[in-house]
């Protein structure tokens, strides 16, 4: 059986954008380490064990149609996939690398729910090995 862990995340929009620092450099920096050091923290809390190989999948809800480029979530999943891979001491490390062999990433998703509010949820599953 496949364990599964769903995270709801405290952003209602993506907190690192491919233009959030707006040419600041120390800014964008500033929001990859908070975002890396919240996604550490509440992997922590989840008590999400260390596992072999994982998938990890990043979704937006959103309550309206506006078009917005998916393309800018994956700013976003790189600290939080960071974070769960990552040796830095506010990393809750679940794999040894967030390289494809142990992580599998699939581009994160926008999900259109009306009347709902916007939420960001990151779901993490085991993938069992082959042995």
């Amino acid at each position: 059986m496949t364990r599964l862990w769903t995270i709801p995340l405290p952003w209602s929009t993506p907190p690192v954008k491919p233009n959030g620092g707006h040419g600041n450099v120390y800014a964008h920096a500033k929001k990859v380490r908070t975002t890396r050091q919240t996604m550490g923290l509440l992997a922590r809390n989840a008590n999400i064990p260390p596992l072999g190989c994982c998938r990890v999948e990043l979704t937006w809800f959103v309550p309206d149609r506006i078009h917005r480029d998916v393309d800018n979530l994956a700013w976003t999943l790189k600290p939080l996939c960071d974070a769960l891979a990552g040796t830095k001491v506010w990393d809750h490390q679940i794999v040894p690398d967030d390289t494809p062999e142990f992580m599998v990433k699939p581009m994160p998703t926008i999900v259109y729910r009306p009347g709902e509010p916007k939420e960001m949820v990151l779901t993490i599953s085991e993938i069992p090995s082959k042995t």
